[in-house]
């Protein structure tokens, strides 16, 4: 019980959250994926009221003018080891977002919606590339082998992220857009939350939908 407890206090530690904000996760469909959106509504989230709601079975995130920074939805349980898969769109392709994976909190004064490490981006420019958020900044620039192919209009647009060890691999309609091995012993991530960005000043809109995660090996 006793180390039962200790791996509890450090995976609450490594992500800000209590004991009482952790959710229980739904029960894995036959190929072990877990839905983290139920799509009607944000159970198991936590945001800025002011700028997250959901619409149609799909989380938008959207305000005319954004204070205070970035600011993000976060999923009330941390992960170590899994694969992440979500369908995203900007709205006109204006605007930027991002998935942050392994991440921490981080308030930043009345922002209390704040987190720092890893990010799969998307915007114009930016789609499928790695950035840490808070941290070291842009990690992963060049594509691994090609560009993605972004879909056009406000077609839906798939990524999938696998975190595993100190391996990092990020896919964006089925394209491996980067791959990192992150063995820096002072700022590699091996847990943390999950999060939706939306990126200030705001004027946009961000969707998200079908968000799900397979877990692998210890978590």
């Amino acid at each position: 019980m006793k180390f039962i407890a200790k791996i509890l206090s450090l995976a609450f530690a490594a992500s800000s959250l209590s004991a009482e904000d952790i959710v229980t996760l739904p029960k894995p469909d036959a190929e072990g994926w877990i839905s983290l959106f139920n799509g009607r509504d944000l159970t198991g989230w936590n945001g800025d009221p002011k700028v997250w709601r959901v619409k149609d079975g799909y989380i938008s995130g959207e305000i005319e003018k954004l204070e205070g920074g970035n600011t993000f939805l976060i999923f009330k349980k941390p992960f170590s080891n899994y694969v992440l898969e979500l369908d995203c769109l900007l709205v006109g392709r204006k605007g930027n977002s991002g998935i942050q994976y392994r991440s921490k909190h981080s308030e930043r004064g009345a922002n209390k919606w704040v987190v720092k490490g890893y990010q799969a981006d998307f915007a114009s420019g930016c789609w499928g590339k790695l950035y840490e958020e808070g941290g070291r900044g842009t990690l992963v620039w060049k594509y691994k082998d090609k560009a993605p192919e972004i879909k056009a209009g406000d077609q839906w647009n798939n990524y999938r992220i696998t975190a595993s060890g100190t391996k990092l691999k990020q896919e964006l309609n089925g394209t491996v857009t980067i791959e990192l091995d992150d063995k820096n012993p002072a700022k590699s991530a091996k847990e943390g939350v999950i999060a939706l960005q939306y990126h200030s000043p705001g004027g946009f809109e961000v969707r998200f939908r079908n968000i799900r995660i397979k877990l692998l090996g210890d978590n």
